[in-house]
């Protein structure tokens, strides 16, 4: 288990991190949609919420009214969910790029900060490049995958069990590759 995620109501961990990962992504580009395309509207239902208080004040309905603050709600949601969102999944982007887990990034920065001290370094067993830990990640084990795997829905289990799993052969072989050059 990496750690609990309140949005999902779930905890995190090797299991359903691609999922956890894919929902935040997803979510992110449907708020980020839904605050541009109601940019125009809500700077018009803006605009009629400023008048209210003039003299003589604007003959705006109930109904208007209502349509108006649920518009300009509607922005300021959306807007705030999309950055809040949107830096969480950048977040998890690099901690993936990087071949960590939430958790992992504290225990490898101590650990690093620990060998530093001794003058050794400290290298993450778990990094195999950026491209192939989000292959890794994303269960992609050939080209086909990517549309079977990422694009289309998939129910696919990750490599391993969570608690210790051996890389896939692809990946095994280009680590050792380039650690032999």
């Amino acid at each position: 288990m990496d750690h609990h995620c309140p949005w999902l109501n779930n905890c995190v961990g090797h299991y359903n991190h691609r999922y956890f990962f894919s929902f935040c992504f997803f979510m992110t580009l449907g708020c980020v949609y839904c605050s541009y395309g109601s940019w125009d509207l809500f700077r018009e239902a803006y605009a009629a919420i400023e008048t209210y208080h003039q003299t003589p004040p604007p003959t705006f309905s109930f109904r208007e009214r209502v349509t108006h603050k649920s518009l300009v709600y509607l922005w300021f949601l959306c807007s705030s969910v999309a950055l809040a969102l949107g830096a969480l999944t950048i977040w998890h982007a690099v901690l993936i790029s990087r071949g960590e887990t939430s958790i992992e990034r504290h225990i490898n920065r101590k650990e690093r900060r620990r060998l530093q001290a001794k003058g050794r370094v400290f290298r993450n067993h778990y990094n195999y490049g950026c491209l192939d830990n989000w292959k890794l990640f994303l269960g992609v084990d050939t080209g086909r995958h990517w549309l079977t795997r990422v694009l289309l829905p998939s129910s696919h289990l990750p490599h391993g069990n969570g608690m210790s799993w051996d890389p896939p052969p692809w990946v095994t072989a280009h680590s050792a590759s380039v650690m032999a050059v």
